[in-house]
């Protein structure tokens, strides 16, 4: 027993030892840990401060310009994880999901009969080199970023697999919100990330919410997002609860929109917008009060000379209730239609914007409901299909 407890003893004595040296060394080397519990592999990176360095478990759509080294956990993915990028049948619907709810970041794996999928990542990306927490959508997996290019990134935001390949839908949400007195408005990052939970769980839904806060107009906003899915359905809804916490009104302006590169990540080649009876070719505001969804289809915009030899895939964004936006078609994120000009979308970075204004009193809420996902196509009409909206 004395000779048992001495080996012990010293085990504990070298393993305490070889832990102290090392952050030792990892001090002497200036070097950040950035644990988020995702243990998906290890990622040595170049800090943001010139000089230091990165290590992490985890990493993110806009990190692969600072990696130096990667170790990919690959066996010790989850389930989910590991089945994302493989081949499964079956005969009904499921969804398949992981979600870090201290870090805010996961996906949902749609799966259709015949091994189609649809998967959406959120909080797996970087805006304004900061990382991105919560119900967010864009990102994607480790591998998708250490082969950095444009074809393996076509498996990030929101992607569709057709049984042979990966197609891009959505990207990074270009979402924020500000005061309507002012064109600044405080992207996803800034905002104070207060957690998240998955509510409720099954192979045929799942429900995750994420909580912020932000300071506009010199008063605190908490905003509760609420994302839904269910098997089968090519699209999630999206509830955005503003609710004014602060004792002083509070006159906001809220923006939604994307470039979206349908088709192929990278590449606004052959976008147009599209609405329920038409192509929209040039840039253009949205009757919202006529039209309650939008969308952008891989169809070729022919104004410009593009002609249709595209995938014909085509996402859409529809919005409920009494919360209506200005919605419009621009050649940026930036750039609004203008008055009087005729302008076609031929930029690259062809774009679909929502934005809303409104005024909160102190203990008020205003909530914005969108549903987001992917379209079909009717060749008769040449036109995109929007699927029905179910309430979930």
């Amino acid at each position: 027993m004395k000779v048992a407890s001495m080996t012990i003893k010293r085990k504990t004595l070298l393993l305490t030892s070889a832990v102290t040296l090392a952050l030792f060394i990892a001090a002497s080397l200036k070097i950040n840990f950035n644990i988020k519990g995702q243990f998906e592999g290890i990622y040595l990176l170049h800090e943001k401060e010139k000089g230091k360095y990165e290590f992490a478990d985890h990493l993110f759509v806009g990190e692969g310009k600072r990696l130096i080294k990667a170790y990919e956990f690959k066996a010790a993915y989850s389930e989910p994880l590991r089945r994302l990028l493989s081949k499964h049948d079956s005969l009904t619907p499921y969804l398949e999901w992981e979600w870090n709810p201290v870090d805010g970041s996961g996906f949902i794996n749609n799966i259709y009969p015949g091994g189609q999928r649809l998967v959406t990542f959120f909080g797996r990306y970087l805006d304004d080199d900061q990382e991105v927490h919560g119900l967010f959508v864009g990102g994607g997996l480790p591998s998708t970023v250490l082969q950095n290019d444009n074809y393996n990134m076509n498996r990030s935001g929101m992607t569709y697999f057709d049984g042979k390949r990966w197609y891009h839908i959505w990207c990074s949400v270009n979402e924020g919100i500000g005061s309507a007195r002012s064109e600044k408005i405080a992207t996803p990052s800034k905002w104070k990330f207060l957690g998240s939970k998955v509510i409720s769980k099954s192979e045929k839904s799942v429900v995750i919410t994420s909580s912020h806060s932000i300071i506009v107009d010199g008063s605190p906003l908490l905003i509760e997002r609420t994302a839904r899915f269910a098997a089968g359905e090519p699209y999630f809804s999206l509830e955005i609860r503003i609710l004014n916490t602060g004792t002083v009104p509070v006159n906001y302006q809220y923006a939604y929109g994307d470039e979206p590169w349908v088709g192929y990540y990278g590449t606004s080649l052959g976008d147009v917008g599209w609405v329920n009876d038409r192509l929209i070719t040039h840039e253009e505001f949205i009757d919202s009060s006529k039209y309650t969804y939008a969308g952008v289809a891989d169809l070729g915009n022919r104004v410009i000379g593009e002609q249709p030899k595209y995938t014909n895939l085509a996402n859409f964004i529809e919005w409920f209730g009494p919360e209506r936006p200005s919605a419009y078609f621009s050649n940026g994120p930036a750039i609004l239609p203008r008055k009087g000009l005729s302008v076609p979308l031929e930029s690259n970075e062809r774009f679909l914007g929502l934005q809303w204004q409104n005024g909160l009193l102190p203990g008020r809420s205003a909530t914005i409901q969108l549903a987001i996902g992917m379209a079909g196509y009717d060749p008769k009409s040449g036109l995109p299909v929007k699927p029905p909206i179910r309430p979930l």
